[in-house]
């Protein structure tokens, strides 16, 4: 640093050893002055100036985002201002004067902006203007003022040897390291050196490579401490060293530290290591407060519902905040449920399923209305722990990620955190960024869903380990978890599991089957369609589930409930306003015996359409009128959904076919129920069962079963009989879909007629005779013909039955036409004459045509056989036609004879409904 002179009021502070001394063209850059003219001088001869000085460590510098020092003082303009005044001593020499003080508290000091007097030369005004400065920096060394609690090093005051930049922009942070910009030519290290050597001792000077054509052109210097580099911006910028400007700024830093920077270079290995961490971390404190929460929602430990008082004042509130003002027809319905026909039986039965040790499924399936949520309460009202999975509150949520988290409130699986599985999937893509392979961490909704299901499996275990563990302390005879008693075993209900399409089923239904294959609990679900069944089993194909099936109510049940429903004293009435009291009262008078009788047997014993017909009646709408709507909407649900376009109804694709429906329709208008095996094997559905499960599943019809497999087919609800009898009464429609449905039929039997043509061909069976050969091709060419010329003639215009010519007048008018009236006999024709006896002879043609064979005269004239007409015995083989293709041939044969003439019985519907339509 700069030697200072010797005085009584100096700091002495040793001078570099190594510094040339200063010349006096640098003595004349130690500090910028300007001349005032505007502001004479009081003493005559001498002339005013203007210089600055920077003063240091007067306010502390934040140095990181912890540090509150800055917010310790006082940081108003006014008090930074004051607190700098008072550093500057009073009586300086030079009619020293302050004009102006500029706190910068980012750089932890302040300019001060003075005018003194000197002599009119800027050499003395320098000497003079760095003097004052020397005078503050020896007045601070040797003051109490000169240090500040922030800081040990004392206060200094250092000349401004250049224009200071003003600025407050956030980014531009002091740091150690200061850009030095050349307005002219690059100065030289040595020269770098010796101007910013005085404040503070310099790390590094960092020069702009030759080979970088970039300008301006630059230095960079870095500082050992920090208060250096800011005293060093605000005193330098601006200065002029011979003839290049500088221009100084900082040079953002980027501290990082070692382990941050080693962190960055080995993240192959960290990011794994810190997923599995957390992940371990979640496991290690979570999953015992899940299983906690799990075990407490199943045996209701903290449950304070179950309190005598406090569960009876909480059912009267929800009862009468909930049920206030509503029709009871509903409840008091529901209540008549129980008392049904097969009820009490299946309810017994599964009780006597749960009586026993878990080993599969039990399954209760039938209709909604059915009774099968009161069957399942009612037999497991006894156990001890029950656990409900609703599958309907599931399906009614929009993402997989809603349903999730619903599972885990009704299983109690707390806490539930979302995020971690956005968080997870994150990580697992910053691995394969990084590492080009996925770490495997990523989570999913199915695989919380899997977790949750593990909790709930650990949980059920350790409920049976501690009921073992008491009845081993009771001395009772129950020593394994298959003999635990009755009561004791959990139970799980999957109610209406099946009815709705959820992601999870089959998660859900394998962590079912292994919980009862362990004898962890029983399962029970329940499901309004037999379709589920399947998916059950194959679940647990092993075992073979238990099956409970539920029906609709007995015609004598259905009017039996009607009639109370509908009573002159029926309690729901009473309920009724007044001004609804009469319109419902003389429609319950209109609701005669024989009203109520014809609408339980359109109705059936389902429970919904009885709920609704009591609704539409209480409501003041007659019963026929009610009965009437009942069915209109049936026919408007079959119609928009059984035959309409998925588009339309905007469902899934459907699993069977509008002329697939309408025949089972036609079936089931014509009959009360249907064969099954005998809908499956006919010619639409081709022995798949597919389409029918799927109409099962839509509700559209109904199967029941005998010895756990379908036996016969039924309408889905029993208002749909009357519903099929209506669409099929509807000229319009049903003619349409005839059409349709004969068209399908045309199209099967064409098929399956060609498809015999091509094996016919395949056998080569006609190659015995070229003859034979080209008279089934010209047979078969005028059916053909006589077939395209009855669809083009007007029908009516003669009489039907005289048109029909069938298959074997045509051939016989192709024989009459061909090369030879007769085939030329063959080995094989001997062969089998001779076998025949040698009494009578008789080609393919001729059984084809279905001729009576011709008797053989012998030498003396006489018929060695003579058989009277229509008692000719059926032919066995068909002449001309090698031995072992007899029986596929004749099959071949008759499959298309019979196919032409189902066409032809088609072809001719098809025409009617043609006409009707017309005439609508």
């Amino acid at each position: 640093m700069l030697s200072r002179p010797f005085g009584a009021n100096s700091l002495w502070k040793p001078s570099l050893a190594h510094m040339r001394p200063f010349s006096a063209a640098h003595i004349r850059r130690s500090i910028h002055v300007e001349a005032q003219p505007d502001k004479p001088a009081d003493i005559p001869g001498l002339a005013t100036y203007r210089a600055g000085l920077f003063i240091d460590k007067v306010f502390p510098l934040k140095m990181s985002a912890l540090d509150i020092r800055p917010y310790l003082m006082n940081r108003s303009q006014q008090a930074m201002t004051n607190k700098v005044a008072s550093l500057i001593p009073a009586d300086l020499p030079h009619q020293f004067t302050v004009t102006r003080i500029e706190p910068h508290r980012r750089d932890g000091g302040s300019i001060v902006y003075f005018t003194f007097a000197s002599e009119p030369t800027q050499e003395e005004a320098r000497r003079v203007g760095k003097s004052l400065v020397d005078a503050v920096d020896a007045f601070l060394a040797n003051s109490a003022r000169g240090r500040n609690w922030f800081d040990f090093a004392p206060i200094r005051s250092l000349p401004v040897k250049g224009v200071p930049f003003s600025e407050d922009i956030v980014r531009m942070l002091p740091s150690k390291r200061v850009r030095v910009e050349f307005g002219g030519p690059d100065l030289t290290v040595e020269q770098l050196f010796n101007e910013f050597r005085q404040f503070g001792k310099i790390v590094d000077i960092e020069m702009q490579p030759t080979s970088c054509k970039d300008t301006p052109r630059w230095a960079v210097v870095h500082f050992a401490k920090l208060r250096a580099a800011t005293s060093a911006r605000n005193c330098v910028h601006g200065d002029v060293v011979g003839v290049t400007r500088l221009q100084l700024s900082y040079v953002r830093e980027m501290h990082e530290n070692f382990i941050v920077r080693w962190i960055k270079e080995h993240q192959k290995f960290i990011i794994p290591l810190a997923a599995a961490a957390l992940i371990a971390a979640i496991y290690a404190i979570f999953d015992p407060i899940r299983e906690f929460c799990v075990e407490n929602k199943i045996t209701g430990r903290f449950d304070l519902s179950k309190l005598p008082l406090i569960g009876g004042v909480r059912q009267a509130a929800v009862r009468s905040l909930l049920w206030r003002g509503q029709n009871d027809s509903t409840s008091t319905i529901g209540q008549e449920v129980s008392a049904w026909t097969g009820l009490a039986e299946q309810r017994e039965r599964l009780a006597a399923f749960l009586n026993e040790p878990p080993e599969s499924f039990i399954v209760v399936t039938g209709p909604h209305g059915s009774g099968k949520t009161a069957v399942v309460e009612q037999a497991t009202q006894g156990k001890q722990y029950r656990i409900m999975i609703d599958a309907n509150k599931l399906g009614s949520q929009h993402s997989e990620l809603e349903q999730m988290s619903l599972l885990a409130r009704q299983l109690g699986w707390w806490p539930v955190f979302n995020s971690i599985i956005g968080i997870t999937n994150t990580i697992d893509l910053m691995v394969a960024a990084t590492t080009g392979s996925k770490a495997g961490i990523s989570a999913t909704p199915e695989s919380q869903v899997r977790r949750i299901l593990e909790c709930m499996a650990l949980v059920l275990n350790k409920i049976r380990l501690r009921s073992q563990k008491n009845l081993a302390a009771t001395g009772s005879e129950h020593q394994s978890s298959k003999t635990l008693p009755p009561a004791m075993v959990p139970v799980i209900v999957l109610d209406n599991f099946m009815d709705k399409d959820l992601p999870f089923t089959k998660v859900i239904l394998e962590w079912a089957a292994s919980v009862v294959e362990a004898g962890l609990a029983h399962c029970i679900v329940t499901t309004s369609g037999i379709s589920g069944y399947h998916e059950i089993q194959r679940a647990q194909p092993q075992r073979a589930a238990s099956l409970l099936s539920l029906d609709d109510a007995t015609p004598m049940g259905a009017i039996s409930l009607l009639q109370k429903q509908l009573s002159a004293s029926d309690p729901a009435l009473e309920q009724r306003d007044h001004s609804q009291d009469d319109a419902a009262a003389a429609a319950v008078d209109m609701a005669t015996s024989d009203q109520i009788a014809m609408a339980a047997g359109v109705l059936g014993g389902r429970l919904e359409d009885l709920q609704l017909f009591v609704h539409k009646v209480h409501s003041g709408e007659s019963p026929a009128a009610a009965l009437e709507d009942i069915i209109q909407r049936s026919i408007t649900e079959i119609r928009k959904y059984a035959f309409a376009n998925d588009s339309e109804v905007g469902q899934c694709e459907h699993t069977w076919t509008p002329e697939q429906f309408w025949y089972l329709l036609t079936e089931l208008a014509h009959h009360d129920s249907v064969e099954y095996d005998r809908m499956r094997n006919s010619a639409l559905f081709a022995g798949n069962d597919v389409a029918l499960l799927g109409l099962a599943e839509a509700q559209l019809i109904t199967m029941t079963y005998d010895n756990d497999r379908p036996s016969r087919i039924r309408p889905g609800r029993p208002v749909y009989g009357v519903a099929f009898d209506r669409i099929l009464e509807d000229p319009g429609f049903a003619s349409s879909m005839s059409i349709k449905m004969n068209k399908k039929f045309i199209e099967l039997e064409t098929a399956k007629i060609r498809k015999a043509e091509e094996e016919l061909a395949l056998l080569n069976v006609f190659r015995a005779s070229v003859d034979a050969h080209n008279t089934l091709t010209a047979g078969i060419a005028l059916m053909a013909a006589s077939k395209d010329a009855s669809h083009r003639r007007p029908h009516g215009s003669r009489d039907e039955s005289s048109d029909v010519i069938h298959p074997e007048a045509y051939i016989a008018q192709a024989l009459r036409t061909g090369s030879s009236a007769t085939a030329p006999a063959t080995a094989n024709g001997a062969a089998l004459a001779s076998r025949d006896g040698g009494k009578q002879k008789q080609s393919w043609r001729d059984w084809l045509l279905r001729r009576p064979a011709k008797p053989i005269t012998d030498s003396s004239g006489a018929h060695a056989h003579a058989s009277a007409e229509g008692n000719v015995p059926a032919p066995t083989v068909v002449p001309g036609i090698p031995y072992e293709l007899q029986g596929r041939v004749q099959f071949l044969l008759r499959t298309i004879h019979k196919s032409q003439q189902k066409i032809d019985r088609w072809d001719a519907e098809t025409q009617a409904n043609a006409v009707r339509l017309a005439s609508l």
